[in-house]
């Protein structure tokens, strides 16, 4: 109880917030006039969007989760209720930021490594749109399952009074569905196929950026981009491992899988908060843009200031105001 509430309840609550403003700010940058003529900021958005409400339907599931064990009846309550909901909604978030990460990887990888020609053909803005655009409904699709798995059910305490839990239904305890669904499809589409994809356009992109002269600007971006796919690479071998260790040898790790699953959580919401970072650090076009941004507001800022000190059309001093 006391590890779950540090983790899932303290620090990824302040992990997660980082994470909102974090994303809002890519969202703006990708999405503003100067980036959104090229494709991979159409991606980077869309990641960072899926990141943002990733970050919320965790926020909710795994905070409110651990602080409801804690005598806060409002919180028990808001859990129970919106659990059922909140829960397929996190699932299809997931699911489209490991997607739209590979499609970023992709996406990288045709500029990078491939002629220009390929480039000119499949990485345009209407493309990268089109494929978000499909990549949503899949995960949509994909993640109609998760609606039938939980369900809000009225308890007995040892006290005697009523409460309410969240408690599987009859479909996510079937031997063959989970079989099927978590087991299969999860390795395949959400596991080891998307991982052994990054890993390999990761090692093409690195080694076509070592071996090759490439313009300073573009080489930051493109690092930038690296190490996006690197910490996703990296965050999601956890939750695999923890899939894998329950489906394997559940009765051995059994104690150990509770303080991993509490981890694995905290590890997919650093993975949408490091992204912001990677593009702030080695982003140089994205570092360029938010500065821009900034001393746009500081300008407009001093501006209207300098409209309130106008008096009268002649003086620059209002009368209630005194210079020393």
């Amino acid at each position: 109880m006391t590890y779950n509430f540090a983790v899932s309840g303290v620090l990824l609550a302040v992990v997660g917030v980082i994470g909102l403003f974090g994303n809002i700010l890519v969202v703006t940058v990708y999405l503003s006039r100067h980036h959104r003529i090229h494709s991979t900021s159409i991606y980077l958005a869309s990641l960072a969007l899926s990141d943002f409400f990733l970050i919320i339907t965790a926020m909710f599931l795994f905070v409110l989760e651990a602080w409801r064990h804690h005598n806060y009846p409002l919180l028990a309550w808001l859990y129970t209720t919106g659990a059922p909901l909140i829960f397929p909604l996190a699932a299809v978030f997931q699911t489209s930021s490991v997607y739209l990460c590979v499609a970023a990887a992709v996406d990288c990888f045709i500029t990078v490594v491939l002629p220009a020609s390929v480039k000119q053909l499949y990485c345009t803005p209407r493309r990268a749109r089109i494929t978000v655009f499909w990549i949503m409904n899949f995960c949509i699709v994909y993640n109609i399952p998760h609606a039938l798995e939980i369900e809000k059910v009225a308890c007995i305490m040892d006290s005697g009074q009523i409460s309410s839990q969240i408690c599987p239904t009859d479909i996510r305890k079937n031997p063959a569905y989970y079989t099927i669904y978590y087991t299969y499809m999860y390795t395949t589409f959400l596991a080891v196929g998307p991982l052994i994809l990054l890993i390999l356009l990761n090692i093409c992109v690195v080694y076509t950026v070592v071996t090759s002269e490439v313009d300073n600007g573009e080489e930051s971006d493109t690092v930038s981009l690296i190490l996006v796919v690197f910490f996703f690479i990296f965050c999601n071998f956890t939750a695999l491992l923890v899939n894998f260790l329950e489906l394997i040898l559940p009765l051995t790790f059994g104690e150990l899988l509770v303080y991993l699953v509490d981890l694995s959580n905290l590890l997919i919401v650093i993975n949408a908060t490091a992204n912001f970072f990677c593009y702030l650090f080695f982003g140089a076009a994205f570092r360029r843009t938010l500065l821009s941004f900034f001393s746009r507001s500081t300008t407009s800022k001093h501006k209207t200031q300098e409209l309130i000190w106008q008096s009268n059309g002649t003086s620059k001093i209002p009368e209630n105001l005194t210079l020393l």
